[in-house]
């Protein structure tokens, strides 16, 4: 542990690649790459890292979730928290400052929060977890109303993974100056109903503009979502001057082309940070056990201590309370859906 060291800074990292990261420090922002004991410890962390998906037997499944859920929070409120394993854009550091624009990366301090995802690198005998923004407080997931299409089960996938890592997440319809069917209408009417924010935006009218800003002011936020949908216009519009590039909808395929390549933090004038995130058009959980993932949907809760059998993974068994639910139509049918399709992959 570095203590009163006057050459030492504090800084949070805004971006990073291929071992060489810009800090932004009080002494402005600097080029550093990591101490020679950092990168050794992060090359045998990534070497030894493989992730077995055995599932746990019936009978202990919810005392096994319960007490790793316990397990979690408490690390995760403990003044122990652990160093990440590997060092991500948000993480704040200590460093030594070399000259006036290079730095030295001396130690990475313990994360209060993150959201992950696992990486499409990743195999079936080897995965890999992909932190998409560190220590930040909320999530601003942006789907185009059209152009390209919303996909609905995508940002149900998204919801999941806030609310596994307990962020708020705030909804985004961008390009709302586009003609649009009444699904995404409906959708936006559902999201409401369960709790979270949805905010209607387009670059093009300035519409939902100063309501993202208040809403981000003073927070660390990632933007996130497929590519294609305004992410990086929506940033240049929120805060002129950051010269984010963007892209087109590819004609061809209705997809979007990546105009981001990885996730980079910015400082907002108005007080916060902002992280606008590459465009994401898989997106698989990272670290949530199948026993788990119903609690992520938040309609759910209320069902979870209804069913008949205590291991009920509300699939197909009889007496499902959240079946049920579904059948009166007090869950949709279609949220359940992505449900069943995100167990089945946690169950594998």
């Amino acid at each position: 542990m570095l203590i009163n060291d006057p050459a030492i800074l504090t800084g949070i990292v805004l971006s990073g690649t291929h071992g060489i990261y810009d800090v932004h420090t009080d002494n402005g922002i600097l080029r550093c790459t990591l101490r020679g004991k950092l990168r050794k410890a992060f090359a045998r962390t990534q070497s030894a890292k493989s992730i077995s998906k055995t599932r746990p037997r019936p009978d202990t499944l919810y005392a096994t979730s319960s007490y790793q859920r316990r397990e979690r929070i408490e690390k995760r409120d403990s003044s122990e928290t652990p160093v990440p394993p590997r060092l991500s854009v948000g993480d704040y550091v200590k460093l030594r400052q070399l000259d006036n624009s290079n730095g030295l990366i001396e130690e990475i301090l313990p994360r209060q929060s993150e959201l992950t995802r696992k990486d499409t690198a990743s195999t079936a005998r080897k995965s890999i977890q992909q932190t998409m923004l560190a220590n930040l407080d909320q999530v601003v997931i942006v789907f185009a109303t059209a152009e390209p299409e919303p996909h609905f089960g995508l940002l149900d996938r998204y919801l999941t993974i806030c609310e596994a890592a307990e962020l708020k997440a705030l909804i985004c319809l961008n390009k709302v100056d586009l003609p649009h069917g009444v699904s995404v209408e409906e959708a936006a009417q559902l999201y409401t109903s369960l709790g979270y924010t949805v905010i209607w935006s387009s670059t093009q009218t300035n519409e939902g503009i100063e309501t993202l800003r208040l809403l981000l002011k003073d927070h660390t936020s990632l933007f996130t979502g497929p590519s294609g949908v305004g992410k990086s216009s929506l940033v240049n519009a929120l805060e002129p001057g950051m010269a984010i590039r963007t892209g087109l909808v590819s004609s061809a395929t209705g997809k979007g082309r990546h105009t981001t390549t990885g996730s980079q933090l910015y400082p907002l004038s108005t007080g916060g940070w902002l992280a606008d995130s590459a465009g994401i058009r898989a997106l698989v959980a990272w670290d949530i056990p199948a026993e788990e993932l119903a609690a992520c949907f938040t309609e759910f809760r209320p069902y979870l201590d209804e069913c008949e059998y205590s291991d009920c993974a509300h699939i197909d068994e009889e007496g499902c309370a959240i079946i049920q639910a579904v059948t009166d139509g007090v869950i949709s049918e279609r949220r359940y859906k992505s449900y069943v399709r995100m167990y089945t992959e946690e169950e594998r």
